[in-house]
């Protein structure tokens, strides 16, 4: 299908409180080909999913509930290196973003989400996955 960006086997997870984001990446991925995804409104719950499974794609809000989402970026990385992390936020500040990209972030996308920068964002790390 034309617009594919997943092949099969990446596993993509979403970490972010709002439910209307979390459904709305979902929505989006699996139009364009994604089908293991899951979703969670929480830190531990997303760090409870990258320890107990080989998650490909993270998408993590800067601002959690029970964590800064650049915490979470930190052990996200020691529990699996490989882990693509795209950090959004709804609130952009130029040096939380430098430091989630000095801190191992793949990118920083910045709510509304620019659909096709969305798209390339993801397709360009699932090209450069092992």
């Amino acid at each position: 299908m034309a617009g594919e960006i997943c092949g099969k086997g990446e596993k993509i997870l979403i970490i972010d409180d709002d439910p209307s984001v979390r459904d709305f990446l979902e929505r989006f991925l699996r139009m364009k080909g994604c089908v293991d995804i899951q979703a969670v409104g929480t830190a531990e719950e997303g760090l409870r999913v990258v320890a107990g499974e080989p998650v490909k794609i993270a998408f993590l809000d800067i601002m959690l509930p029970d964590g800064n989402g650049l915490e979470v970026l930190r052990k996200i990385k020691q529990i699996r290196p490989g882990v693509g992390v795209i950090m959004i936020t709804g609130f952009p500040e130029q040096g939380i973003a430098k430091q989630a990209m000095a801190e191992g972030a793949y990118d920083y996308i910045i709510k509304p989400f620019d659909l096709a920068y969305l798209e390339l964002s993801v397709l360009t790390k699932i090209a450069t996955l092992p």
